[in-house]
């Protein structure tokens, strides 16, 4: 089946990855950019020139984490005719968009299971995906060969670089928002490089590592696996909490679910109670069908409408002002061992998951 979302293919070096990126996506990356400019000065009172200021502050903790990520950002910007303080803000969006508590939205629900918990043996991931509408005509398939790394593939903005996804050394990543009462605006890696940098590596421990070794200022929440194991790690500032799969199967949505200190609340639940409804009901699917899990079954617990529009399969909620409102832009299943990913475009109960055909993640070697 054809990509429900324009599948952008680069190759090479960091940079050349990049440049190429930004080229073939250069339309959507501008409008992305011009969306997030917009949203920031209406919702958080940010001037350009606030932006770029806070990306230039960036760049440095960027260069630090990982230099190669820069490179490939200022391949993006040059390939767009974008400048690179944007394209770093747009990859640094989710610092800017959650570190204040006005900005609190619906989220995303993550599910997986591990080889027990399936009927042919396979560990599968899967997410709904849910985020502001202002983004979901410029999204996109990035399938990167980069020089030295295994080839990776994220469903992500255009012009971002890291996101959910997939590489083919069989590593699968999904991610959810989380907002604790220690986060703020400070010195903190962007969470999407973390997950481009996890993506990168070739084992589960060296992503993790990754993951927990990163520098952070707000909290977030990953559901990362390879063959055979699945785990999810809530990150906070200063500690991270484990979850292991029950059953062999595994869920997450938005709100602390794994022990954490007393002084560190939970804000997002405060804001947005869907979050818990989302986890019980999911969690309830997933354990009802332990044993006897495939692709299909995971794609029916993405459908479910309990408390919709707020329900699992996330729907507008047309009492938010506008720029709150927000949707299942789409959903993503993954089966690890066979380096396959479906995707859709929009809500998955009104239309259908293709398999998207991605040789790069079957190439070993």
């Amino acid at each position: 089946m054809e990509s429900p979302y324009p599948i952008v293919t680069v190759e090479g070096s960091p940079y050349e990855c990049g440049r190429q990126h930004g080229e073939a996506a250069k339309g959507l990356v501008q409008a992305n950019i011009s969306y997030y400019l917009g949203y920031w000065e209406r919702n958080l009172g940010l001037t350009v020139k606030d932006v770029h200021a806070r990306a230039e502050s960036l760049a440095e903790t960027v260069k630090g984490f990982d230099p190669t990520l820069m490179e490939e950002m200022r391949g993006v910007a040059d390939g767009a005719d974008a400048a690179l303080e944007d394209v770093l803000a747009i990859n640094g969006r989710y610092e800017l968009a959650w570190a204040s508590p006005r900005q609190l939205m619906g989220g995303c629900t993550s599910i997986g299971a591990t080889p027990t918990a399936t009927r042919l043996g396979c560990t599968l991931m899967a997410q709904n995906w849910d985020y502001r509408l202002g983004v979901k005509d410029s999204l996109i398939v990035l399938e990167v060969k980069r020089d030295g790394s295994p080839a990776v593939a994220v469903h992500t903005e255009a012009g971002v670089i890291g996101h959910k996804g997939m590489n083919s050394a069989g590593l699968g990543l999904l991610l959810n928002a989380m907002v604790s009462g220690r986060d703020r605006l400070g010195d903190s890696v962007p969470f999407l490089l973390v997950c481009r940098k996890m993506l990168n590596c070739d084992r589960l421990s060296d992503a993790v590592n990754v993951f927990i070794n990163a520098g952070r200022a707000v909290s977030y929440n990953m559901m990362v696996g390879c063959e055979g194991a699945l785990l999810d790690l809530e990150a906070y500032p200063g500690g991270v909490s484990t979850l292991m799969p029950e059953g062999g199967v595994l869920v997450h949505t938005n709100h602390f679910v794994g022990p954490r200190p007393l002084e560190v609340s939970d804000e997002y639940v405060k804001a947005e109670s869907s979050t818990l409804h989302r986890y019980a009901v999911a969690r309830e699917q997933m354990a009802r069908g332990a044993g006897g899990h495939r692709v299909e079954s995971l794609m029916e617990v993405l459908r479910n409408h309990v408390d919709y529009p707020t329900s699992v399969c996330y729907h507008v909620d047309t009492r938010k002002d506008p720029d709150q409102r927000e949707e299942t832009l789409s959903s993503v299943v993954m089966n690890l061992e066979e380096r396959a990913m479906w995707l859709t475009r929009g809500p998955p109960c009104g239309v259908p998951y293709m398999r998207l055909s991605l040789p790069s993640l079957l190439d070993t070697s």
